[in-house]
């Protein structure tokens, strides 16, 4: 019985599409994350579990104790290789957001509305592949003429503190 059914539930996975990424979740409620078991593995082991044991039962002379605990360490390890290769897929291409990818600071552009004496001008930058501008003030009453080179020192509520990058690059 438990072959047919978790064999039903894994082609009703497979045709619907729910299966493959679902998860199960203890408690009250739903916590709103991952839950602890993919129900792929689940559905996998109930199936190999029944399986074998119908195999082990008919076509071997063991007792029945010995049959569940074969059957569980089959279905145990076929559903943890199946949690494993699922987690290897499923995680290849995650590219989880760093929060260290977004920084500013130390970011290098050019300026396309020139700044002067303690004014605001604009710079544009690439970050991952995106133009991207930002408001500028000149650090230490620099003259930011439009086309400068500059780097971002730091930035405070969205206005950028740059300087030159050729001072910057000729002190190194």
């Amino acid at each position: 019985m438990c072959f047919w059914v978790g064999l039903l539930l894994l082609l009703s996975g497979g045709l619907h599409g729910h299966g493959l990424g679902g998860h199960l979740h203890a408690g009250g409620g739903d916590a709103g994350g991952p839950g602890f078991v993919p129900i792929l593995p689940l559905m996998v082991f109930v199936t190999v579990w029944g399986g074998s044991g119908y195999v082990l039962i008919r076509f071997s002379g063991m007792s029945v104790l010995a049959v569940v605990l074969i059957c569980t360490m089959i279905a145990l390890l076929t559903g943890c290789l199946m949690y494993a290769v699922l987690a290897r897929v499923m995680n290849r291409y995650d590219s989880s957001m760093n929060e260290l990818d977004y920084e500013q600071a130390g970011q290098l552009g050019y300026i396309s509305v020139p700044a002067a004496d303690g004014a605001a001008g604009e710079m544009k930058y690439v970050l991952h592949g995106t133009m991207r501008s930002i408001g500028v003030r000149a650090a230490s009453g620099q003259q930011l003429m439009r086309g400068d080179r500059v780097i971002i020192l730091k930035v405070d509520k969205g206005m950028a503190e740059v300087t030159l990058f050729e001072r910057e690059f000729g002190e190194l």
